[in-house]
């Protein structure tokens, strides 16, 4: 099999992780689970393939004996940043892109500390409804959020984020489409209501998040600025009808974004050859390939990468771990991508596909150089 080892990943999408990494068994089963039930950490967790691999591979990195009870003993010894530093080192990564915005930051690791730790570079990105619920309780005229809205995006690339993400698959889905100022502003007195009554805003008015959306794809058209949707796979918060990327086709198809770049996060599982079929199409698409999440094990992994091989090219594919609250995550997931990027690359060498400079050279893109391009690193 290739051995890929020795390049430096870019992590194209990833989120800080806590600055408590001090754990017991189910505190630490629930991070590696999209349910929200606590009956899976207690339960089915500890039966799931992927669980299982990564004990094995946490007992090999910490040095201990293979059973939970040891491994976490090991890793809370380490202390908070040993153990970060720990294994971001040994992930060999370049570059973390993180979303800042999830967990809060108050609970976590700054991207800058998060960067000094695996000593690489950390960047990050403007997560459009955060921004959205931050605006709509502060301000109760309608037009002042759209243009400090407007503001904050059309200023993103100056101060410092090198894309945006958008989670509206988790709230309307999708299928953004077009409305007239009088029904957003319909929406926002709506969502102004809602703040009133419970003290707190969850942005699910459709009406208004797709109208401040069409604005932030203006602007990020203007800035050349990529921006991310969260696609297919997340935890029951999100409905995956309306997860489909398919469903983007009215945002695709509008030539006034096309300088706008797009990122499909999360192989937009389990739609992947939707999604890569998307990137094959679309010059201004691009498709993320994620290996910590979704929570798979490494045949429907294989699946996946084979899939975006097969139908995209490589300089439309990047790599991420979607890491989050342990660094345990963004580790496991360069461990994983680059075995199973270099699996999927030796069977494509072995069908006579391509040979093994091309395949160094494939991956080569994926893992590091098409990041690169895309958020102008």
């Amino acid at each position: 099999m290739l051995d890929l080892t020795d390049i430096h990943v870019v992590d194209n999408h990833c989120h800080p992780v806590l600055l408590d990494q001090h754990m017991d068994r189910v505190q630490f089963r629930g991070y590696c689970t999209e349910a929200t039930d606590p009956i899976f950490a207690e339960e089915h967790v500890p039966n799931t393939v992927y669980y299982l691999w990564l004990l094995r591979q946490m007992a090999t990195v910490y040095g201990c004996d293979r059973n939970e009870e040891a491994i976490l003993a090991a890793r809370n010894k380490l202390g908070n940043e040993a153990l970060i530093e720990h294994l971001f080192r040994a992930a060999n990564i370049d570059t973390l892109v993180l979303d800042p915005a999830y967990p809060p930051g108050s609970t976590c690791y700054t991207p800058e500390r998060m960067g000094q730790l695996g000593r690489c570079r950390a960047v990050k990105m403007l997560r459009l409804e955060t921004l959205m619920q931050q605006l709509i309780p502060e301000y109760s005229d309608f037009d002042e959020v759209v243009d400090r809205y407007s503001m904050v995006v059309s200023r993103a690339r100056e101060d410092g984020f090198c894309a945006l993400k958008s989670i509206v698959a988790y709230r309307t889905g999708l299928n953004i489409t077009e409305w007239s100022k009088d029904e957003a502003f319909a929406a926002f007195a709506e969502a102004r209501a809602e703040v009133t009554e419970q003290g707190q805003l969850r942005i699910a008015h459709k009406p208004l998040i797709d109208f401040l959306l069409h604005i932030a794809f203006q602007h990020a058209a203007n800035q050349q600025l990529p921006l991310q949707f969260h696609t297919g796979y997340g935890d029951s918060d999100t409905d995956m009808r309306l997860g489909n990327p398919l469903q983007l086709r009215e945002v695709l198809e509008k030539t006034d974004y096309h300088t706008m770049p797009i990122v499909l996060l999360h192989e937009s599982y389990p739609y992947s050859q939707l999604g890569a079929y998307l990137a094959a199409i679309y010059p201004h698409v691009y498709f993320d390939l994620s290996y910590t999440i979704p929570f798979v094990d490494k045949l429907e992994m294989l699946a996946f990468t084979r899939q975006a091989l097969g139908v995209a090219p490589a300089s439309k594919l990047m790599f991420s771990t979607d890491g989050i609250h342990i660094p345990e995550m963004h580790w496991a997931g360069a461990l994983r991508g680059r075995s199973v990027i270099g699996q999927v690359l030796d069977e494509m060498i072995q069908a006579d596909e391509i040979d093994e400079e091309e395949a160094y050279h494939l991956a080569q893109q994926i893992l590091h150089d098409t990041a690169y391009t895309v958020y102008k690193l």
